[in-house]
């Protein structure tokens, strides 16, 4: 069987071609990462308005918006402590998502809301738990 034998400076090479090309790859995403950082630094919840509910068993639940720094959240009211809320991406209208994101819990009252997060090129839906029936529903994607 033939090896075919490759010069030291090839092998260098080839080695330092495979490491840039992975490091590109590492370093789009680290860019891509980063400018969703960065947007997502100036999420607030200035500019509010209710853009999709839903409801699981008595709790409401709300995807909701803001105008101005195209950021999103999820609330939930008419709860009780120990329910939770929080919210999903997705980047191809809901086939697949990331979350949960923000995950937040009752602690006292009845109601609560999740941190807002940048939207941008994404869909996203708020999603409840009913601690006492253990049921989850999620409102539509926006």
């Amino acid at each position: 069987m033939f090896i075919p034998r490759l010069s030291t400076r090839a092998a260098v090479l080839v080695a330092t071609t495979t490491l840039l090309t992975g490091l590109g790859g590492a370093v789009a995403a680290t860019s891509a990462a980063a400018a969703d950082a960065s947007a997502a630094g100036s999420c607030t919840f200035a500019h509010p308005k209710t853009v999709k509910t839903a409801k699981v068993d008595s709790i409401n639940i709300q995807l909701r918006y803001s105008t101005s720094t195209r950021c999103a959240w999820g609330r939930i009211y008419n709860a009780d402590p120990g329910d939770k809320v929080w919210v999903d991406r997705s980047s191809n209208n809901g086939r697949t998502w990331e979350g949960p994101l923000s995950l937040t819990t009752v602690r006292s009252g009845s109601d609560t809301h999740t941190a807002s997060r940048y939207d941008g090129g994404y869909v996203m839906r708020a999603c409840a738990w009913n601690d006492s029936t253990h049921h989850i529903k999620c409102t539509a994607w926006y």
